[in-house]
């Protein structure tokens, strides 16, 4: 097993407290929410100067039921982020109201605390939820991703996606 997905599933592990807990907060006494699937980001290499740093990302939606649905977006940090990274992938489960989730509805801005090391391969937690508290469908407010590099962030972070119609997996022409 490779130490990525070592790192992916111990993160899974850790996880999983985080996932009952939006689900306990998102779910009011009218609207079931339920975890519809898993959207997983790669972002590019991404340079921390001290107060922040900028990364495109490419997202794929794995839905539980249906077919995956692609999203490009900006993973913006505020704060301590010092240091070079290289290709980061993240995890987060996703919580909606039906398991049916139609394509483009994650779309939209999550915003909240990003914090990571990486001495040579590293991990990092992101602690994001949606900005618009009526939406049908979230993010788990806690993902863990697996970086490698030589980089430590402690940062506001906010991570914006919008459709798209690129497979993340596939290389860019």
């Amino acid at each position: 097993m490779s130490g990525t997905r070592r790192l992916l599933m111990a993160g899974a592990a850790l996880a999983a407290p985080g996932l009952a807990w939006s689900a306990a907060i998102a779910a009011g006494p009218a609207v079931p929410q339920m975890a519809a699937g898993l959207l997983e980001c790669r972002g590019d290499f991404a340079t921390g100067y001290g107060f922040g740093s900028s990364r495109k990302v490419r997202c794929e939606y794995r839905p539980s039921m249906g077919v995956n649905h692609y999203y490009a977006g900006t993973m913006e940090r505020v704060g301590l982020d010092f240091g070079i990274s290289d290709q980061a992938s993240m995890l987060w489960a996703v919580i909606a109201t039906s398991a049916a989730v139609e394509p483009g509805a994650l779309a939209g801005k999550y915003v909240g605390i990003s914090t990571g090391f990486a001495l040579g391969p590293g991990f990092s937690a992101n602690m994001l939820a949606s900005d618009d508290a009526t939406r049908q469908v979230t993010l788990q407010p806690l993902s863990v991703s697996s970086d490698s590099g030589l980089s430590l962030s402690i940062a506001g972070a906010t991570l914006t996606l919008e459709p798209s119609t690129a497979n993340p997996r596939q290389p860019a022409q």
